[in-house]
């Protein structure tokens, strides 16, 4: 520009319009009016894009407003769908930026460790227990940095922030009517109240805890800054929508009603960790907010929490006693409490309570605690008099929270010390936890995060987590102390500390960041960190680039490659479990041509989901084609390692296809992988059986031999593993009986049967009697103890079996002369 400006200069001396020209001044001027013009396009260039930015943020408050409302977004095929969005999100985020010429990606050291989160997830899926759920976790922890970056990149400002934090309210708010309404049955949630607590749409009471604790955090916040002209705290589109709703006089009224509504609801979780914990993290905010800030927000989690306590408790015991009208009531009434203490309040205010408060601190502490020891004297003498509920309650929380908590947390040190660098892959846990669980319990999930995550990618998993928590606290620590005390930006970064610590404190004690609704606030609150510091976010100016078109076009093209991989990658899983829905509609309906080609395209589009090859081996197996079944068994053996059912379902096509030795490895393989279940047992004894017995059928008696004392012996084997069981778990085990031979009536059949065929008929019968009173043993069990009852000269008795057998199992009874004429092994 300057050196175009130059060639219209005169030569020095020439005159024009009767002055001499001075060229220094016509090319500082000239310079100085391009620069000016120059400016004015760049400006306008800019807010032109704004659009961009604009999409993108609602983009994002739409993936943290939805999630709650697709089941919490716990399963694979909703997590597919949303990172298909986010990526596209993503992308027009990254064109805003692409096109202010600001190529950076990643700059904070948070930003690497929340982007190796799912590198590391990625590198442990090739050696996994299971490629198919460590591939679902991987699409899980690259949604969770999709919205980390996409927060960190979009908040520009306070006001922003704040918009964010009320988009993740606004949702809160719908789940947790959700939830009222599913109690009282106005609204039908799978699994929205159970047990009088509420799920709402999380499905799972304590990650719903852990949402609106989260969410009373923030709405603690936006409570406070109610009181303050709305336009400096949230953007216009958001404060358009709550000026028409609401004056500006009424709205801390609106946050007094949704926080009573959040703490209602979250009193109705009965979550015991989720309130210790929010408990806990409440004291640390009120400490940590600025002078003036403590006490109202104290008064208000007062009015607010009361009327909340009482409402809940009515409105569970009506909703369980059949009266749901009344429940309601409650509701109603519990909101009318919380809208005249938000009255109170204001009154107070305006005549100087908290000014008074500021004077007289030390006589308001000592009422305080003097309020505080006259309900903790109180509860003591509460629990005095109700000496053996509470021992009883105590008891109860003690084996089921904590002893239980505590072996599934021995039992993933276990795990973790076998594979400590990378662990076993995403889903771990799920797929192998059972070769190393110290009793029988049932937990696809290690209820504790940080241990599951040690569980899944080991050591380098576990520096991830924790390099981002200590970024996060090192960052938030930072801002905060270089905030002025007056501004409103340490409010803001209490609530957001608050709340990102009350979900990661309660996510140690159970699992809910698997709900990745759940994991989408925290990453979210991790990147308004990262936003409100502003090192990677657009500063007001725009930002130079490199010039030329080569400095912008490479990161453009590589991101969106990248992203085209992810959308076109989860995209094939998504289709790959629609076909697999289509199919089971197909299988329904008896349109077996159908249902086979759809699963058939289930499988090649997501080869590593193991269900997909097991369907296919069972509808192969049961249309005879014995060698398909087996290949897509295998294969389904192979993408799922640890899973007893894989095992046992090859034992059973190698056992039509006569393979004896590949019999017996497989049902063994699958009690190991599974030695406190019964039915694996089972699967053993009945294996060993079956080989046992054509073994003998066919002449070969010394293998039978082996192989029939094999089956008898499984019953000692089940003692044996008993044993290991101490009291504790004993008594933790709820989920079935005891283990025993009694416990499996394949046990006992085969057992007997093989004592039976090893002459040992003093012990054939009670076995066989045992398994004679289950339907599904009942009548094989007769024809051998007709056989045994033959051997001990009760024919009367043996003819009634016979006959029994006859009925149930005729096509069996038909051998029955031949084998009665055959010798023992004795």
């Amino acid at each position: 520009m300057a050196k175009t400006t130059l060639k219209i200069r005169k030569e020095p001396g020439k005159k024009t319009s009767g002055r001499t020209v001075n060229p220094t001044k016509i090319e500082k001027g000239s310079t100085e009016t391009l620069g000016k013009i120059q400016g004015k396009k760049e400006v306008a260039k800019t807010a032109g894009w704004n659009h961009l930015h604009t999409i993108a943020f609602w983009g994002l408050a739409a993936l943290l407003f939805l999630p709650p409302y697709f089941r919490g977004l716990f399963f694979a095929p909703e997590q597919e769908k949303a990172l298909i969005f986010a990526a596209v999100v993503l992308w027009v985020a990254w064109l805003w930026k692409w096109l202010n010429r600001d190529y950076g990606f990643l700059s904070h050291p948070l930003d690497y460790f929340v982007l190796a989160f799912p590198a590391v997830y990625l590198i442990s899926s090739f050696q996994a227990a299971n490629h198919g759920l460590a591939l679902d976790e991987v699409i899980k922890t690259t949604l969770y940095f999709m919205v980390y970056w996409l927060t960190s990149r979009l908040v520009r400002s306070e006001k922003e922030a704040s918009t964010v934090l009320l988009v993740i309210y606004l949702s809160a708010l719908g789940v947790a009517l959700a939830g009222l309404a599913s109690a009282t049955g106005l609204i039908q949630i799978k699994d929205g109240f159970l047990n009088k607590r509420i799920y709402s749409t999380f499905q799972y009471p304590n990650a719903l805890a852990s949402y609106l604790a989260a969410a009373i955090f923030t709405g603690l916040y936006l409570w406070k800054e109610a009181g303050t002209p709305i336009s400096r705290r949230v953007s216009s589109l958001m404060k358009g929508i709550l000026d028409r709703l609401f004056p500006v006089e009424l709205k801390p009224y609106f946050f007094a009603a949704g926080n009573y509504l959040l703490f209602a609801v979250f009193l109705g979780t009965k979550s015991n960790g989720g309130l210790l914990v929010f408990s806990f993290v409440l004291i640390l905010y009120l400490l940590s907010l600025p002078k003036g800030n403590r006490m109202p927000l104290l008064f208000h989690a007062v009015f607010s929490g009361t009327p909340a306590f009482i409402a809940i408790r009515g409105f569970l015991s009506c909703t369980t006693g059949g009266f749901p009208g009344m429940a309601w009531l409650w509701v109603a009434a519990g909101l009318v409490l919380a809208v005249l203490g938000q009255f109170l309040y204001s009154e107070l205010e305006k005549r100087g309570l908290f000014l008074w408060v500021a004077t007289h601190r030390k006589a308001v502490l000592t009422g305080a605690l003097l309020v505080v020891l006259t309900a903790s004297i109180g509860m003591g003498i509460f629990a005095g008099s109700q000496g053996e509920t509470t021992k009883a309650l105590a008891e109860k929380m003690r084996l089921r929270n904590a002893t239980e908590r505590f072996c599934f947390y021995q039992d993933a040190f276990n795990m973790f010390k076998e594979r400590p660098v990378l662990g076993w892959g995403g889903g771990g846990w799920e797929e192998a936890y059972r070769a190393h669980q110290s009793f029988l319990y049932n937990s696809n999930q290690v209820h504790g995060y940080y241990f599951q995550i040690m569980v899944e990618t080991g050591v380098l998993g576990l520096t991830v987590i924790f390099g981002i928590w200590f970024c996060f606290l090192l960052l938030t620590h930072k801002l905060y102390h270089g905030a002025r005390e007056d501004s409103g930006a340490r409010p803001l970064l209490a609530a957001i500390t608050a709340a990102a610590i009350a979900i990661g404190l309660h996510a140690a004690i159970d699992f809910n960041l698997s709900l990745s609704a759940l994991a989408l606030v925290l990453w979210a609150f991790f990147g308004l960190a990262g936003g409100i510091g502003g090192y990677t976010g657009l500063k007001t100016e725009v930002k130079k680039g490199r010039s030329g078109a080569a400095a912008g076009y490479g990161p453009m093209l590589a991101l969106s490659a990248g992203l085209i991989v992810v959308v076109v990658f989860s995209g094939t899983l998504a289709a790959g479990n629609s076909y697999s829905k289509q199919a089971g509609t197909a299988f329904q309906k008896q349109d077996y041509n159908k249902g086979l080609a759809l699963l058939q395209k289930a499988s090649s589009t997501n080869p590593f989901n193991a269900g997909y090859h097991s369907n296919l081996a069972s509808i192969y197996s049961r249309a005879g084609a014995l060698d398909q079944a087996a290949l897509e068994a295998r294969e389904a053996v192979r993408m799922s390692r640890y899973n007893s059912q894989r095992y046992a379902d090859l034992a059973s096509i190698q056992l039509s296809l006569k393979n004896y030795d590949a019999v017996l490895e497989y049902s063994e393989k699958a009690l190991a992988l599974s030695p406190f279940q019964i039915k694996w047992y089972g699967t053993v004894a009945r294996s060993y059986f079956i080989v046992g017995y054509n073994e003998f059928i066919n002449g070969a008696r010394n293998e039978a031999r082996n192989h029939l004392e094999a089956a008898a012996g499984v019953p000692a084997r089940i003692e044996a593993q008993m044993s290991k069981v101490g009291e504790t778990q004993r008594k933790l085990w709820n989920v079935a009986p005891l283990m025993s031979a009694e416990a499996d009536m394949n046990v006992n059949l085969s057992a007997g049967s093989a004592q039976y065929l090893l002459g040992r008929l003093a012990e054939a019968g009670p076995l066989l009697q045992i398994a004679l009173q289950d339907e599904k043993t009942k009548g094989e069990a007769a024809f051998w103890l007709a056989l045994t009852r033959e051997k001990q000269g009760q024919e009367q008795e043996a003819g009634e079996y016979l006959s029994l057998a006859q009925n149930l199992v005729p096509e069996l009874a038909k051998g029955y002369e031949g084998l009665k004429a055959l010798p023992a092994l004795e």
